[in-house]
């Protein structure tokens, strides 16, 4: 058990420092609610963390597209975006984070290997910056956030 720990705590500390050296990183994330106000996120297998959905982009990757892509690589489900609700500099990982608040359309969701669980959880009881995003992204009034964050 030791053994598994230290490798996630290992795997989590190399993840951070390459997301701290690649200065040009641009992610797309989703923020699913369901009809209590909760939203959607994922426990990687890698990090032992709980996230929004969504991840990096590829070169050239719109964000609406990448985010329908992490959407469907690591949920199984193609989601409806509804709106661009925040943009978003992240100083911990040096990246650029486009959010879109998104619906599932009654599909099951699969997860992908990367992702051990998934959860809907309060906004309140998400980390910091995925906290502020999903803030956002729930009280979206048709302007979109544009923040600095930790």
């Amino acid at each position: 058990m030791r053994l598994a720990a230290a490798l996630r705590t290992a795997l989590a500390v190399g993840y951070d420092l390459f997301l701290k050296l690649n200065p040009r990183k641009v992610a797309a994330h989703a923020v699913i609610p369901d009809d209590a106000g909760r939203v959607l996120v994922l426990r990687s297998r890698y990090a032992d963390v709980w996230m929004l959905p969504g991840g990096g982009l590829g070169a050239g990757e719109h964000l609406d597209e990448g985010v329908r892509r992490e959407c469907r690589e690591e949920l199984g489900v193609d989601v409806v975006v509804e709106a661009l609700t925040g943009m978003y500099y992240v100083e911990r990982s040096a990246a650029y984070v486009g959010v879109f608040r998104c619906r599932l359309e009654g599909q099951p969701i699969r997860l992908s290997h990367e992702h051990e669980a998934y959860a809907w959880v309060a906004p309140d009881q998400l980390p910091p910056p995925a906290r502020i995003m999903a803030r956002d992204a729930l009280r979206f009034d048709g302007t979109t956030a544009v923040a600095r964050l930790p």
